[in-house]
């Protein structure tokens, strides 16, 4: 198995005219982490609880960022996030099959953390609606 370097990952954002912009300051992420929902079909009939599966939730998709005001891709998020826009994020992995990872998603929250002897930070958190596409 090729393992995939995580520096080099591209993450892309729409803006309000549909032109994707570059997230900037990325410094980690995370997501795809939702699961099916498990619908009960259990009857009298049934000897134990029984379930079928039920629709996929693809989750959620969070990015640790280095705060930048003047980044587009940030600017793009914070205002997708005013206007409670649903717009596409890419993801695109710098190697391997199947690298780039896009879906459509709105931002649920945006976090400003500081500390002594560190930098202005924050973390992103979308919703991720509909199913991702591997390309």
């Amino acid at each position: 198995m090729a393992a995939i370097d995580a520096q080099g990952v591209t993450i892309t954002y729409e803006n309000n005219l549909s032109a994707a912009q570059t997230v900037g300051g990325v410094v980690s992420f995370s997501g795809l982490d939702g699961e099916a929902a498990d619908i009960d079909i259990t009857n009298l009939a049934s000897t134990a609880k029984e379930f079928k599966q039920g629709l996929q939730d693809f989750g959620n998709f969070s990015m640790e960022v280095i705060r930048d005001y003047d980044d587009a891709g940030q600017a793009a998020l914070l205002d997708a996030m005013d206007n409670q826009a649903t717009r596409e994020m890419v993801v695109t992995l710098p190697s391997g099959t199947l690298n780039v990872i896009t879906f459509q998603a709105y931002v649920k929250s945006v976090t400003l953390e500081g500390a002594v002897d560190d930098i202005v930070r924050g973390t992103i958190n979308l919703k991720i609606s509909g199913e991702p596409v591997a390309s």
